[in-house]
């Protein structure tokens, strides 16, 4: 059986990068997600998700979005 404490244990100590162009969605995405992550980047957008996942190679984990404004959650890197 899968244990919370387990789980929150393995990922406090890893990075997010979580991309998300809905206010809403992203917002109460977040609330969830601060229980598990203490090092979480936040994006409005592809392109600011890209620039956060160049500028810190350090990221273990991405969520995204895929139909976003300015570039989609597909992009090349």
């Amino acid at each position: 059986m899968i244990n919370m404490k387990d789980i929150i244990k393995d990922t406090k100590d890893m990075k997010l990068l979580y991309v998300e162009d809905n206010k809403d969605t992203r917002e109460s995405t977040l609330l969830v997600l601060q229980n598990l992550f203490d090092n979480i980047f936040v994006a409005k957008n592809g392109q600011e998700g890209l620039e956060l996942f160049e500028e810190n190679s350090d990221i273990d984990i991405v969520i995204t979005d895929i139909n976003m404004p300015v570039k989609n959650g597909f992009a090349n890197v």
